[in-house]
C-alpha cells in the first residue's frame, strides 16, 4: 500500500513541493507554546493578510475547509464556536493528525487491481462500500466487497502535516491564525467581510517557480548583480519605498534603512514577497528569479548590512542548504521597460491603432483589460478599446501582450501611435458608432446651436 502521505497528495492533488516544502518554520513553531503563539497572533497578526493566505490555491486550505455551508473534508471554520480556543485552533494547524473529528477521519480503500481511493467513508455493508473521494466534488464510489483487497482507517488527517512550510514567514502564521480567530467568533457574516478580492489570490505562477535553484542564485550574487538590482530599485521600488534621503510616496511601505520587516528580512523569504505580494504591495509578475534575487541582494547590501543591522539576516552554509532544492534559474530577464511595467490601473486613455492598414484608429480610446489579475490593465490576456470620440468599440483582442509601446510618451518615438498586438477579434473601422449620426448629434444640439439646419428625413 502507497505511503499515506503520498495517496493524500495525490488525492488532493498537492505537489511534491506542496507535501515536503523545504522549511523549517513548522519544526520552528510546534516547538513553541500554543499560547504563546495565539498571543502573538493576536497582537501583531493581520486578518485581511490571513485571509488572503487562507484563499490562496498554494495553501489548499479551500479545498477541505468551508466557510459557510457545508465543509467537504474538515470542519467549516466559521462555525467552530466558542468551545474551539486559540491553542486549539493553533494545534490543529501545526498537528492536524493529533485530534481527527471521527466524522472527518480519512480511508484508504485498496482494490484488487491496485488501485488507491482515499477520501470519506460513507456506507460500509457486508455487500460492499460506499466512499466519497477525498477532495472537493469528489466522486461517490461503491466498490463491492468482492473488489475490495483492503481498507484502512487513516491515522492521518487529509491536511498534510507540516503545511504551514508553504508560508513565507512567521509574521504568515500569525496572520493566518488571526484570520482563523476572527471568523471563529464572528462566523459567516465576518467571514464575508474579510473575503479577499479574487485579483489578490488568483495568481498563476509561472511553472518554473516551483524548481528555483535558490541555492545556486544566491550563490552567485556579485557586484554586477549589485548594479543591476541597483538599476531595477531605482526605476521602481524607490517610487513607494524611498530612498536614504527621501520617504516614498506610500507611507505604509517599509523604509529598508529604518524599518521592521513584516514578512521576514531572509533572501528566501523576501523572495516569496516579490513573487506572491504581500499586503499592499502586489506579486512583482514582471520579474524573473535573478532579477528578484539582485534587487534583494542592492537591499541588503546597501540598507540593511550598513543602516538597519537588526533586519540583515546573515547567509551561511546551513541555512543555503535548508533552501528548497530546485534545478533551474529561471528565463534570461526581459528588457526592463518602465513604461510596460507600471500598473496604470484597470484603464488606459490614449490613443490606439488597430491593424496596420491606417484604417483603425481610436483616437479617444478608453483600453480595459477584460480579464481579471493584478497588475492592471497593462497585464492581462484581454482587452477591448471603446473609442469615445466616435463612440464605438473600436476593437477586442487577446494575447500575452497588451500593446507595443511605441509613443513619444512611452520609449520616446515620434509620428507613431501605440498599436494593439496579438490576436484581434472584434473590430469596427473609424467612424460613427451610431445609426443616422447627422440627426443624432443635430438633436442633442437643438437647444444650444439653433443655427443648425433640421434633420434630414
Amino acid at each position: 500500500m502507497r505511503p499515506v502521505l503520498t495517496v493524500l497528495a495525490l488525492t488532493l492533488g498537492l505537489t511534491p513541493l506542496a507535501v515536503h516544502a523545504q522549511s523549517r518554520l513548522h519544526e520552528e513553531l510546534t516547538g513553541e507554546s500554543p499560547a504563546a503563539l495565539a498571543k502573538s497572533a493576536r497582537e501583531i497578526g493581520d486578518a485581511k493578510r490571513g485571509a488572503v493566505l487562507f484563499y490562496q490555491p498554494y495553501m489548499a486550505c479551500r479545498q477541505c475547509h468551508a466557510i459557510s455551508g457545508p465543509s467537504p473534508l474538515g470542519p467549516n471554520l466559521a462555525e467552530l464556536g466558542e468551545k474551539k480556543t486559540d491553542e486549539h485552533i493553533i494545534e490543529s494547524v501545526l498537528k492536524p493528525s493529533a485530534k481527527i473529528e471521527k466524522k472527518f477521519q480519512a480511508t484508504a480503500a485498496v482494490t484488487n487491481d491496485g488501485r488507491v481511493i482515499a477520501g470519506l467513508l460513507e456506507r460500509d455493508e457486508p455487500s460492499g462500500i460506499t466512499i466519497r473521494e477525498g477532495r472537493p466534488g469528489g466522486k461517490v464510489i461503491t466498490i463491492p466487497r468482492s473488489d475490495l483487497d483492503e481498507l484502512t482507517p487513516m491515522k492521518t488527517s487529509f491536511m498534510p502535516d507540516g503545511q504551514v512550510n508553504q508560508l513565507a514567514s512567521r509574521q504568515q502564521f500569525y496572520d493566518l491564525i488571526r484570520y482563523l480567530i476572527e471568523i471563529r467568533d464572528g462566523g459567516p457574516i465576518r467571514a464575508k467581510e474579510l473575503e479577499p478580492a479574487p485579483a489578490l489570490y488568483q495568481l498563476r505562477l509561472p511553472e518554473y517557480e516551483s524548481h528555483v535553484d535558490h541555492k545556486g542564485l544566491l550563490a552567485d550574487l556579485n557586484e554586477n548583480s549589485f548594479k543591476r538590482g541597483e538599476a531595477i530599485y531605482n526605476r521602481l521600488c524607490i517610487n513607494c519605498h524611498g530612498n536614504h534621503d527621501r520617504p516614498g510616496s506610500l507611507p505604509t511601505s517599509l523604509r529598508f534603512a529604518t524599518g521592521k520587516f513584516r514578512n521576514g528580512s531572509d533572501p528566501y523569504t523576501m523572495y516569496q514577497t516579490l513573487t506572491r505580494g504581500f499586503g499592499m504591495m502586489v506579486a512583482q509578475a514582471w520579474m524573473v528569479p535573478s532579477q528578484k534575487y539582485d534587487v534583494i541582494h542592492y537591499v541588503r547590501e546597501a540598507y540593511l548590512k550598513q543602516h538597519n543591522q537588526s533586519q540583515f539576516f546573515p547567509v551561511n552554509g546551513e541555512y543555503l542548504d535548508a533552501l528548497p532544492k530546485g534545478d533551474t534559474k529561471g528565463p534570461a530577464p526581459r528588457r526592463m521597460d518602465l513604461w510596460a511595467t507600471m500598473d496604470y490601473g484597470p484603464s488606459l486613455i490614449n490613443t490606439y491603432e488597430v491593424g496596420k492598414d491606417a484604417s483603425n484608429f481610436a483616437y479617444k480610446g478608453i483600453a480595459v483589460r477584460l480579464d481579471k489579475g493584478p497588475g492592471g490593465v497593462a497585464r492581462g490576456n484581454a482587452w477591448m478599446v471603446f473609442d469615445h470620440d466616435t463612440m464605438r468599440v473600436s476593437a477586442a483582442w487577446t494575447g500575452k501582450d497588451f500593446i507595443d509601446w511605441n509613443g513619444i510618451h512611452f520609449n520616446g518615438r515620434h509620428n507613431i501611435h501605440p498599436r494593439v498586438v496579438g490576436d484581434i477579434h472584434l473590430t469596427n473601422p473609424t467612424g460613427p458608432g451610431w445609426a443616422r449620426p447627422y440627426s443624432q448629434a443635430a438633436a442633442a444640439n437643438t437647444s444650444s446651436h439653433h443655427h443648425l439646419p433640421p434633420p434630414r428625413p
